[in-house]
């Protein structure tokens, strides 16, 4: 129940919070912009604000997998501008620069990034992956079984509208003929509805197998389900979606990778996936 709880929190937090980021941000240049006298303090909720709300809008409007690898800097500018509007002490922006900002990457970085997954014994390298049941984007279902007999990468992936997902995919995309020239399948799997499935398979536009888990049957079967894992204010997703994870399974069904990523930020790159082929192969 407590776990519930804090999901929904999580769902309730992220678009909110960066539409007051947002909002403050252009209050702080409107006020550097319009006042004849220096403030330290606005200065400081422009340092401690600023660069969270650019970090944000580089996962949402250009997605890159190495962004998370930059978590710093917003939370070195957070302290840095919640010092500077500590010293002048004006009460506003004072309040903004602790809680939007220093508070605000403190929460991102630490509660909101998180997953709270727990260890999945079904999941383990060396045992049987489970059996499972998705659709094509043509709607015809699929058993697990059918991919056996040939290595197989499986990514499900939260959706569409998950930029850091997206970026992932992208890759994946680009470098798709290293994985292809290994033997290997790739298998990509969400809960989200044929349309934006078939949506993405005409971006990536490459023959990778992608597949819908309608009511996140398969993520249920395997354990990965992220409940309330989709943000408020995301329309068509629904509330639930499944936990990023990648798995590499032998022609005999055994699991031979598996990434169960606590972090959203912080999934593999292609390039750690292509190492793990050659590892385990």
């Amino acid at each position: 129940m407590i776990k519930a709880l804090f999901g929904q929190f999580k769902r309730w937090y992220a678009i909110p919070y960066v539409l007051m980021c947002i909002f403050v941000t252009l209050q702080s240049a409107s006020y550097h912009l319009s006042s004849n006298s220096f403030s330290l303090s606005w200065l400081g909720v422009s340092i401690a604000i600023g660069p969270l709300v650019v970090f944000m809008a580089v996962i949402y409007f250009l997605p890159w997998s190495g962004i998370a690898n930059y978590i710093a800097v917003p939370f070195v500018a957070a302290f840095v501008g919640t010092v500077l509007a500590v010293i002048e002490m004006r009460p506003l922006p004072t309040f903004y620069s602790l809680f939007l900002g220093l508070g605000g990457v403190l929460v991102y970085i630490f509660w909101y990034s998180d997953l709270d997954r727990r260890d999945n014994p079904l999941l383990k390298i060396g045992s049987k992956l489970p059996d499972f049941t998705v659709k094509s984007i043509e709607d015809k279902e699929l058993q697990s079984s059918a991919f056996l007999g040939r290595k197989t990468l499986f990514i499900f992936y939260r959706g569409n509208w998950c930029p850091v997902c997206q970026s992932q995919l992208q890759e994946l995309a680009e470098q798709y003929q290293e994985i292809q020239r290994r033997g290997v399948a790739v298998v990509l799997i969400s809960p989200q509805s044929a349309d934006r499935s078939a949506e993405l398979a005409r971006r990536l536009d490459v023959e990778m197998q992608i597949c819908v888990d309608e009511g996140n049957r398969a993520a249920k079967r395997l354990g990965i389900v992220h409940h309330y894992g989709v943000p408020l204010g995301i329309l068509g997703y629904g509330s639930d979606t499944v936990l990023p994870t990648a798995l590499i399974v032998d022609e005999s069904g055994s699991i031979v990778y598996a990434d169960l990523t606590d972090n959203f930020r912080i999934i593999p790159r292609v390039q750690t996936l292509i190492s793990a082929l050659d590892g385990v192969w």
